[in-house]
């Protein structure tokens, strides 16, 4: 196997095919660079795979790498920039290139043929394993050409669980650095008993209690984060409804929407329909997946 030995420590690394989908990606990870002061890090696999593998299969790859850096270079000249093409499964890579990373940039492409299919899908195995967020850049999307053009949210999605708190963090941090308000939702649904089993039949004093609960958590959580991001003028949005009906929504007027994951293992398997695995698919604007436990990159 041919490795990435080249890759900075701290890098911006966005993965590339080879194709007019990279466009994407590539300024969204220049963006991302240059927004908090990184060098960038174009990295292409090529699994061995049905064709074999030959020294000039190696070179085409390489020449596609190399175009793409080259792009990279041409729109950001002031960036420190390198790459490579390493022959490895496309996950395997990506993950390992996570180690070092600071980020991680991918196209919506990765995703599969059919919007619904995540489990086994390129994008899906790197969110789930990766050790630095990464960040999913949907069909269409155009990077804002100046910080406050565009959309204005930097939307987080929080529950009352701790790994909400990586993500919360990471997205008051970017929020800063965007120089963006933040908005963090909670969308929740709480089944009350049958009115045949409580002997209840207005259930609006229950749902007001189970709403104020859910503000008192949500307070205590954001209480800490205010005071580190002085300048990030946060607020939150209480939704009783469907949890990915809600972050679709939000996504429409947002910049960004930043999600946590579950435990080590990232999103609980992954499983067929999970909200995570959805949002990457139902998101307007870039989706940032933040693991449940961070490392330093510096």
């Amino acid at each position: 196997m041919i490795h990435n030995e080249n890759q900075p420590r701290g890098a911006v690394v966005v993965g590339v095919e080879g194709t007019d989908a990279d466009e994407r990606p590539l300024r969204a990870a220049i963006a991302q660079a240059r927004r908090h002061h990184r060098p960038l890090h174009v990295l292409h696999a090529t699994a061995i795979g049905i064709v074999p593998w030959t020294p000039e299969r190696l070179g085409r790859q390489r020449a596609l790498t190399s175009g793409c850096l080259d792009l990279v270079r041409s729109w950001a000249p002031d960036l420190e920039a390198t790459s490579a093409t390493v022959v490895d499964d496309q996950s395997a890579a990506l993950v390992e290139a996570s180690r070092t990373a600071s980020t991680m940039v991918l196209g919506a492409s990765r995703l599969g043929r059919f919007g619904s299919v995540v489990l086994g899908a390129t994008t899906g195995k790197v969110a789930t394993h990766a050790q630095c967020p990464v960040m999913v850049v949907p069909h269409g999307w155009t990077e804002p050409g100046n910080e406050g053009d565009g959309p204005l949210d930097v939307v987080v999605a929080v529950d009352d669980e701790e790994h909400s708190l990586p993500a919360l963090e990471w997205a008051f941090a970017e929020a800063s650095a965007r120089r963006a308000p933040l908005l963090a939702v909670h969308a929740w649904w709480w089944e009350e008993p049958g009115p045949l089993a409580s002997g209840v039949v207005d259930d609006e004093d229950e749902w007001e209690d189970a709403a104020q609960a859910q503000r008192v958590m949500m307070s205590e959580m954001l209480a800490g984060l205010r005071e580190k991001f002085p300048d990030v003028e946060a607020s939150t949005e209480f939704i009783r409804g469907e949890t990915i009906d809600a972050l679709e929504e939000a996504s429409g007027d947002a910049q960004l929407l930043v999600l946590g994951t579950r435990g080590r293992g990232g999103f609980a398997g992954l499983l067929l329909g999970s909200v995570s695995a959805r949002a990457l698919h139902r998101s307007r604007c870039p989706v940032v997946v933040v693991p449940s436990t961070s490392r330093d990159v510096t």
